[in-house]
């Protein structure tokens, strides 16, 4: 496969990413096994204690792509002020794309085919009924549930290992919450306008510097019978007090926007 292919390909895993959106209690009720009777508004403030902040945030991230066609390995350092802005630099042993997104803004663009997108988000955060598409992506790759779990209407599901909760408005959204951590565990999301489904599971949390956070994130993409895998590793988390976001294009890279890429 050339580079450029690969530059897609990491662009598409991204894009498939993004398209895909009270009171505490004086004490939180644990057990090893989901308990019968706990309300559900109990499971919802309990798991908001589990919520992964930060104020700016830098790792480093292997992925690993796999689609049934092609498999490929990328290196993205990875950059963010919480909720405002993301950067991400993809290596694959040189350098081959850079991101920066904002809420209203997104600009991408790869070394070998030099071409480049800068679009604002309006139309596509109408489309999608996306207020922040940061926060949207964050909670996806950290953990937490895509639409706001404290807001959304939930029915509660039996399940012998697991508090499962699906939406019952908005975003088809099913949550599995460790009964013991209240930590998000998986979150499936179906996309009615794709007939698709993705899949989140969340492995290995640790603590770093007092935050609980994923160390791996598997993610599956099901339309038919096409399967898309990408498996996430985090590693050398920081939480520096400042950061910047080198996103200079070069003069002579062509401007196109998102459906020539894709295509």
């Amino acid at each position: 496969m050339n580079t450029t292919n690969k530059a897609y390909a990491f662009l598409n895993c991204l894009l498939l990413l993004v398209i895909l959106q009270g009171c505490a209690t004086k004490k939180i009720i644990v057990s090893d096994l989901p308990i019968a009777e706990i309300e559900i508004s109990e499971i919802i403030k309990n798991s908001r204690k589990t919520d992964f902040t930060f104020e700016n945030l830098r790792n480093r991230i292997r992925v690993e792509f796999d689609n049934g066609r092609l498999t490929q390995n990328i290196v993205l350092n990875f950059r963010a002020v919480e909720d405002e802005v993301i950067w991400m630099s993809a290596s694959m042993i040189v350098p081959i794309a850079k991101v920066l997104m904002s809420n209203e803004r997104f600009v991408f663009y790869e070394k070998f085919q030099k071409n480049y997108i800068d679009e604002e988000l309006s139309q596509v955060l109408k489309l999608l009924n996306l207020k922040s598409p940061v926060n949207f992506l964050q909670n996806i790759l950290f953990g937490s549930p895509v639409i706001e779990i404290n807001k959304g209407k939930w029915d509660r599901i039996q399940n012998s290992n697991y508090y499962v909760l699906q939406s019952s408005k908005g975003i088809q959204t099913t949550l599995f919450l460790n009964p013991k951590t209240y930590q998000l565990e998986q979150q499936r999301i179906f996309i009615p306008l794709l007939s698709s489904l993705v899949t989140f599971n969340y492995r290995n949390y640790k603590n770093i510097d007092g935050k609980t956070v994923p160390s791996e994130v598997l993610i599956s993409y099901m339309k038919g019978n096409q399967i898309t895998k990408i498996n996430l590793e985090y590693s050398q988390f920081d939480f520096p007090e400042n950061l910047n976001f080198p996103m200079e294009i070069p003069s002579d890279y062509k401007r196109v926007n998102i459906n020539e890429i894709i295509e």
